[in-house]
């Protein structure tokens, strides 16, 4: 069974009943790892090291949080900025997301 990792970011999380809804049902599978950043770093203070260890673990990777201004949530990008550094994950060197699966955000996007 593969491996999934879901990066959740939601500000107000205690206010949305769809999310609740949506993150209810999987929470208690096995082969699935919800972090909720905004729990995890109300500080903003980000452990990198750690969160490239559970990306570089999981072979599946969702980002799931609400659209602002077309955008995600400051801490989320934050988390993206970080994390997603220049020779790990991307550039000469970054290998360590190769072959993994990280679903659109979008389905409607997808080309068929």
């Amino acid at each position: 069974m593969r491996k999934i990792l879901v990066l959740f970011a939601h500000p107000k999380y205690e206010q949305s009943d769809v999310n609740h809804a949506l993150l209810e049902p999987i929470s208690h599978l096995e082969n699935i790892e919800i972090r909720d950043l905004y729990e995890l770093y109300p500080d903003f203070n980000i452990d990198i090291q750690k969160e490239q260890e559970l990306l570089f673990q999981h072979e599946i990777i969702i980002w799931h949080h609400p659209i602002y201004w077309y955008s995600c949530p400051p801490l989320l990008k934050q988390w993206i900025d970080l994390v997603l550094e220049y020779g790990w994950a991307y550039g000469p060197g970054g290998v360590f997301l190769k072959n993994k699966c990280i679903p659109p955000t979008n389905p409607i996007l997808q080309k068929k």
